[in-house]
């Protein structure tokens, strides 16, 4: 894709997957990037589309001056605005190509929790990080209403941000969980090893469908006993990924505040109880199959039995389902649901 088709949160969210590090000073737009990070494509943007970033990052930086949770992916538009929580890595920019999909109307702010900035500890309690979050929200919009999402293990963040709202007598919209992990899941290790070491492509529907296509017995015996040979592989590099991972942020600080946040937001969910919610929820899942996958999204209907449900297209990956080729589909889905009311 052409850079000049590119919107600058898109921009911003590659430069910063690399380690890139940009900013203003002045009215010069400076760069900082590791060896080789920095290809002649990121090179070009930076250059072509330098006064619309600095522009940018200045409104970024005017927004969070006071609020350094809220990252603005759309500020412009009259709908109800979006207050994402990402997943556990608490990455902002991982709506990116969600809220492009939603068009300039809707305004999209996703909220990133502390401790990824460097600058401040990382919270160890989803009660925390969820008050934390909604006074970040209230001086910066200080009434509602509010559409509050929540992504992958961020959905319990979500959920208790919109009851500390509503505590305060502020409005929500609505609560919108998106492949939403169940805090079970991260009590049980040999399931964490099962959703990361899962094919980057395809389901257990897939599996099922190749086996059906299949002549005879022994053929489907074939194809299982393989099967169970490349996932006894993935688990061995997901294993020793980890390893790698962590000598790796030893010597890099970024990846090793990326580290310590991630761990920090694993106890945090790990040791969440989710209590009822009354308010409205739709929960967004990849696909059909992917309820079977491990994350038990359907988990949460004990404690928001009345949330609704809706499934993406079964050939939706769901650990990138807000990004493309992904993002289209759930924004339609989104779109859909969101309204109904």
């Amino acid at each position: 894709m052409k850079s000049d088709t590119l919107k600058i949160p898109e921009i911003l969210a590659g430069l910063a997957s690399k380690d890139i590090k940009v900013w203003v000073e002045g009215s010069r737009l400076r760069c900082n990037a590791p060896a080789g990070a920095l290809t002649a494509e990121f090179r070009d943007q930076l250059r072509d589309r330098k006064d619309e970033i600095i522009g940018f990052l200045n409104m970024a930086a005017a927004a969070t001056r006071q609020q350094p949770a809220i990252v603005p992916l759309q500020s412009n538009g009259t709908k109800t605005p979006i207050y994402a929580v990402p997943g556990h890595v608490g990455v902002p920019f991982s709506f990116s190509d969600f809220s492009k999909q939603l068009g300039d109307d809707q305004p999209f702010y996703a909220l990133q929790p502390p401790g990824l900035d460097g600058k401040s500890k990382p919270l160890e309690r989803v009660e925390d990080i969820a008050e934390y979050f909604a006074g970040q929200i209230l001086e910066f919009q200080p009434s509602g209403p509010y559409i509050i999402a929540g992504y992958c293990s961020g959905a319990a963040t979500a959920i208790e941000l919109a009851k500390i709202l509503e505590q305060r007598g502020a409005e929500i919209t609505c609560v919108a969980l998106f492949g939403p992990f169940h805090p079970i899941t991260y009590q049980k290790f040999h399931r964490l090893l099962l959703l990361h070491a899962k094919p980057r492509a395809g389901s257990i529907s897939r599996h099922m469908r190749e086996i059906a296509k299949l002549p005879s017995l022994d053929a489907r015996r074939r194809y299982l006993v393989d099967r169970l040979h490349d996932l006894n592989e993935r688990l061995r590099a997901f294993v020793a990924d980890l390893h790698q991972s962590q000598e790796t942020a030893e010597d890099d600080p970024v990846l090793a505040r990326r580290a310590r946040l991630k761990a920090s937001a694993i106890r945090a969910i790990k040791r969440y109880t989710p209590t009822p919610y009354a308010g409205r929820v739709c929960m967004f899942i990849p696909n059909k199959a992917w309820v079977n996958e491990g994350s038990e999204p359907l988990r949460w209907l004990r404690t928001m039995p009345r949330a609704e449900v809706y499934y993406g297209p079964d050939d939706c990956y769901g650990p990138l389902m807000l990004e493309d080729p992904n993002a289209p589909a759930i924004a339609e889905l989104y779109r859909e649901a969101i309204w109904r009311r």
